[in-house]
């Protein structure tokens, strides 16, 4: 049997198999973690102005999306800030 070559466990006919060498992780990268810069909104879920209870939403949401994410979020307030 060739190398990178195997047969199916019914012993029909080989399986090509093919191996990528390793891409090199760029450096800013090679911690695992990634950033995501993205323009952020900040909404108060509290309908009590002394109390604030803020979460972040993208800005780049479209009116009647906004709307109801924002709404959606107020409804559920207890879990979401």
């Amino acid at each position: 049997m060739q190398a990178g070559s195997r047969k199916d466990p019914d012993n029909r006919a080989p399986l090509a198999c093919t191996f990528q060498e390793p891409m090199i992780v760029p450096k800013h990268m090679q911690d695992g973690s990634m950033t995501v810069a993205e323009q952020l909104e900040t909404i108060n879920l509290s309908d009590d102005l002394l109390v604030q209870r803020p979460i972040s939403i993208s800005v780049h949401l479209a009116k009647e999306e906004k709307e109801m994410l924002v709404s959606l979020l107020k409804e559920f307030r207890d879990v979401f800030a």
